[in-house]
């Protein structure tokens, strides 16, 4: 079996892209071949792939980014590729057999004023999923699938199962709870829509009860500004980016993610992988995939106090014995793929 995989930015360098990395190394290391097409390698691997780098695109607008990396793509396999090659995309491209849909989809539901961006965007991602060439749509999560069947009215075979990323091993020493002083962590670069300022406010209210309650954030730049008063800041550590997570779970407690269309959300599955117990919006797709318990599931307009008496139910649990489950590891995300590619060949 011999497959393509197409990614902008080959390397760990971001949540799809490792995605990416990941299943590559996995699928060589299971005897398959494996290339991989994309516009810079940023990591090294030591597996048995050969990575064609086709050269940058304009980095913005997007829309034009993708455009143009779609006809580098389009370009190579004309000339390149053979016949018996499975192509597998994570991109906006139009000549692929297999697509991973790694976010929520564009503008939907539909809101706002029409615009050029958004008609090209559109234009890219129902070429993506509509192509004549592609025989299988594979999400990441089933919120994605739901998604892509409510938009596209695309299900049956040509909409595989959800498949998962897996979990990297983080070793990492947990933190002994302190019942007077528990510590809430949030990590995410797009603070904003993952919910940085309700993790503050569920915060303040949890700390009308637990006096000494502690956050932890990190994925974004410690330059920001929390709104948050001086005696608040007292009990608030920003980390700003963080270069190893398990810098970031060595410190907490509690995860706490009340994020807006969430794709998927490694860091709820890299937080219950080490036995921290979480609690996230359904609007998450990790939040259904992972069998975890304790875990604390609300909807994002849930009142505060829902929010806040998960927090102090869970803080029970973080004395006790870890009784987590083994994480999924990359090994089953790429058996999964070699499943889709058998039954496309």
């Amino acid at each position: 079996m011999e497959v393509i995989q197409v990614v902008k930015r080959f390397g760990l360098c971001g949540g799809m892209e490792e995605y990416v990395f990941r299943l590559t190394e996995e699928l060589s290391k299971m005897g398959i071949k494996v290339k991989v097409l994309c516009e810079v390698q940023i990591t090294k691997t030591q597996h048995q792939v050969e990575v064609i780098e086709l050269g940058c695109s304009i980095k913005k607008p997007r829309w034009l980014s993708h455009l143009q990396f779609s006809k580098k793509v389009s370009k190579w396999v004309k000339h390149y590729a053979e016949k018996q090659e499975i192509i597998h995309s994570h991109e906006r491209i139009s000549c692929h057999h297999v697509t991973t849909i790694h976010s929520t989809l564009f503008n939907f539901p539909k809101k706002g004023l029409p615009s050029f961006r958004k008609q090209m965007n559109e234009y890219l991602e129902k070429r993506e999923v509509n192509c004549d060439s592609v025989c299988k749509i594979v999400p990441v999560s089933f919120l994605i699938s739901n998604e892509i069947t409510e938009k596209f009215n695309i299900s049956g075979s040509k909409l595989a199962c959800p498949i998962s990323p897996g979990v990297s091993e983080i070793k990492v020493k947990r933190k002994k709870f302190d019942p007077r002083k528990p510590i809430i962590g949030f990590m995410g670069k797009e603070w904003k829509r993952k919910g940085l300022p309700k993790v503050i406010q569920i915060w303040r209210e949890i700390r009308k009860q637990v006096s000494e309650v502690e956050l932890c954030l990190a994925g974004f730049s410690n330059r920001l500004k929390l709104g948050l008063s001086e005696s608040e800041l007292n009990s608030v550590q920003v980390l700003g980016y963080v270069e190893n997570k398990a810098t970031f779970f060595s410190k907490i407690d509690i995860l706490l993610h009340p994020a807006n269309k969430e794709a998927y959300g490694m860091v709820i599955a890299e937080a219950t992988s080490i036995g921290i117990p979480v609690v996230v919006s359904d609007e998450c797709g990790a939040a259904v995939d992972i069998n975890f318990q304790p875990k604390k599931v609300h909807r994002l307009d849930a009142p505060l106090r829902e929010w806040t008496c998960s927090i102090l139910e869970l803080f029970t649990f973080c004395s006790a014995k870890d009784t987590f489950k083994k994480p999924r590891s990359w090994r089953m995300c790429a058996e999964n793929y070699k499943i889709v590619y058998d039954n496309i060949k």
